[in-house]
């Protein structure tokens, strides 16, 4: 077991002397512009506005891999929202960019990571709307937490070890809400 440790902290390490060495490989990597359109929905912010947003994470990792589809590192990011008919439907379109720990670690990430037991599914939720940013980030991770604490179980819930998470927010009456996604690990 100690050997196992050993090879993935000198992985690691020799992960982060590459980095210190060569500081374009932290360099941006973005790909070509990605277009979503969610599923329509009655109400604009607690239906169409996450749809888009797994439609477009979902069109991103199939066409480019779930490295790229994290909207907060996406370049020239936009979303339209549109209502006919009593339905709204809003459209992502950004280009999708390497997410951080990807562009700092690469390939490594994936030989120290260990196992992890995770559902298959993620999973998003809203959080209360607050006039402060980081007031609506943590609001939209507490909910998530709820809401995975009452399908999967308390093990589950907690934020920090999702794996592929992702927050968006937007301005709403209110203030700001903000949307969390991610997929439910257990700790290590």
């Amino acid at each position: 077991m100690e050997i196992k440790f050993g090879a993935r902290l000198a992985a690691m390490a020799a992960a982060f002397c590459v980095v210190a060495v060569l500081p374009a490989a932290a360099a941006e990597d973005c790909k070509d512009t990605v277009v979503a359109e969610g599923k329509p929905a009655t109400l604009r912010d607690l239906g169409a506005y996450p749809n888009s947003l797994l439609a477009w994470r979902s069109a991103v990792k199939e066409k480019f891999g779930g490295e790229y589809n994290s909207w907060r590192y996406a370049k020239d990011a936009k979303v339209d929202c549109k209502e006919k008919g009593g339905q709204w439907t809003c459209v992502r379109t950004a280009k999708p960019c390497l997410d951080l720990l990807n562009r700092t670690i690469g390939g490594a990430k994936e030989a120290v990571a260990p196992k992890r037991d995770c559902k298959s599914d993620s999973l998003s939720s809203y959080g209360a709307a607050k006039k402060d940013k980081k007031d609506a980030l943590e609001q939209a991770t507490i909910g998530w937490e709820l809401d995975v604490r009452k399908k999967h179980g308390k093990d589950y819930a907690v934020w920090k070890n999702a794996k592929e998470t992702d927050v968006d927010c937007h301005d709403v009456k209110a203030g700001l809400q903000c949307i969390a996604v991610g997929t439910a690990c257990k700790p290590l």
